[in-house]
């Protein structure tokens, strides 16, 4: 007798625990095979209910598992109320293996994007530059900006912006007189101020197989004003009598120049290390330059002692002058443009090192003012990472060789050939700049 009731609750767990296993797996899927089966063996169907009269008296013996069992049994009655809440089923053991598709956190989709999350950040762009050059110009320019990233992390599509408000002074007489270690000449014109805006858009590939610390296409938009005062010597006031010479008088001029300009870098798969770089700008300018003529005039301030008088010992005088040398004439102005290209290669991993381009700059002259016809620069800039700023900052040092062979066709038909070193200094985020007159 007791052997008959042992065999009679093992078959109930047996169909309850086999019960249990066809319902998790249903639940996952959002569907009710329990309640199909019914119809087709309506017989045998009977046979699971009646065993479940006796496990009321069987409970108190039993374990604690067999009360929620019980409901999952009575499950297949009612299906549809149940159905909403098999999300939360599979915490099961055996829930895992057929709820691992589905799964909400899965990154399988994104497993070839590198950023882990799904918003973009803001950066801050302080860039920085300190340019002279071997014929004794120099430039200082500061800057402030702002990269915002569009879309999410996740679009290989997505779009970077970045907008830089930069302030720069630039003099030609050398770099010395920029940071005001020596006194400036009196013929040298004041120093050259403007503010330069300028904004890149920057296509990134996550997904790409040749993706790199760069964009595969980079567009910039730009201007600049600026303010320029000029020092020289104009016409003066006519004379009565006209067989005497001209007069001159001190004069001045503000100017104001302004430039806007377009350019765009395309970035190639490549290798693995090493990718090719096509760069093209174009850009419009209104420049002011000074006039090259000269006028020197002297005035008397006085004697200088000479000696003495080897037969009266009195000192002997001779008159002194002071002379002084300004710009005679106005300067003029005069509208340009400029198309550069320059192909070369970049270190495309994340720890890009350097960057090499050869390429030439064109500038052609617009109006009849412009001191020079055409201009044309063969140049080779060489970008090298100098120290890299700490992790998780967006900073690098770089300097910049770029020799350069120039051809100038002067306004009055004459042809200069000479040759240029620049040396730069740059504060920037990344090998290509963020203004579209620097590339």
């Amino acid at each position: 007798m007791r052997t008959s009731v042992l065999l009679q609750r093992t078959s109930v767990l047996l169909s309850l625990s086999l019960a249990l296993s066809l319902a998790a797996p249903a639940r996952a899927q959002g569907v009710a095979p329990p309640s199909e089966p019914a119809p087709p063996g309506a017989p045998p169907a009977p046979p699971p209910p009646a065993p479940v009269a006796p496990a009321p008296p069987a409970g108190p013996s039993a374990p604690a598992a067999p009360p929620p069992d019980a409901g999952a049994t009575a499950a297949p009655a009612q299906p549809g109320p149940i159905a909403p809440i098999s999300p939360v089923s599979p915490g099961a053991p055996g829930a895992p293996a057929s709820g691992a598709s589905i799964s909400p956190v899965s990154l399988a989709a994104g497993e070839p994007i590198a950023p882990a999350g799904t918003g973009r950040e803001l950066v801050y762009l302080v860039p920085a530059e300190v340019t002279g050059t071997s014929g004794g110009a120099a430039l200082a320019r500061v800057g402030f900006g702002v990269l915002a990233g569009f879309g999410e992390v996740t679009d290989p599509t997505a779009w970077d912006v970045s907008t830089v408000l930069e302030a720069e002074v630039a003099t030609e007489n050398g770099l010395a007189t920029l940071i005001g270690l020596s006194s400036a000449d009196d013929t040298a014109q004041a120093p050259i101020g403007s503010l330069r805006l300028s904004a890149s858009f920057a296509r990134l590939d996550f997904e790409g197989e040749g993706s790199s610390a760069y964009p595969p296409l980079i567009l910039y938009v730009g201007g600049a004003v600026g303010r320029t005062r000029f020092s020289y010597l104009g016409p003066g006031p006519e004379r009565r009598d006209t067989s005497l010479p001209p007069t001159f008088e001190p004069r001045e001029l503000t100017a104001v120049p302004w430039s806007v300009g377009a350019a765009a870098v395309y970035v190639g798969e490549g290798g693995k290390k090493l990718a090719p770089t096509i760069e093209g700008q174009i850009a419009f300018d209104s420049r002011w330059t000074a006039s090259t003529d000269t006028l020197e005039w002297c005035e008397p301030v006085g004697d200088v002692v000479r000696g003495v008088d080897p037969v009266t010992q009195a000192s002997t005088f001779a008159p002194a002058s002071r002379c002084k040398r300004e710009v005679l004439g106005a300067p003029r102005q005069s509208q340009e443009l400029t198309v550069a290209a320059h192909a070369g290669i970049v270190d495309k991993m994340a720890n890009a090192t350097f960057r090499a381009a050869f390429g030439a700059r064109v500038a052609v002259a617009l109006n009849d003012e412009a001191p020079a016809d055409v201009r044309i620069s063969l140049r080779a800039p060489v970008y090298v990472t100098l120290a890299r700023a700490p992790e998780g900052t967006k900073y690098r040092g770089l300097i910049r060789l770029m020799p350069a062979l120039s051809v100038i066709r002067q306004s009055t038909g004459e042809t200069d050939v000479g040759g240029m070193l620049e040396i730069s200094f740059l504060g920037q985020r990344a090998m290509f700049s963020d203004n579209y007159t620097d590339l």
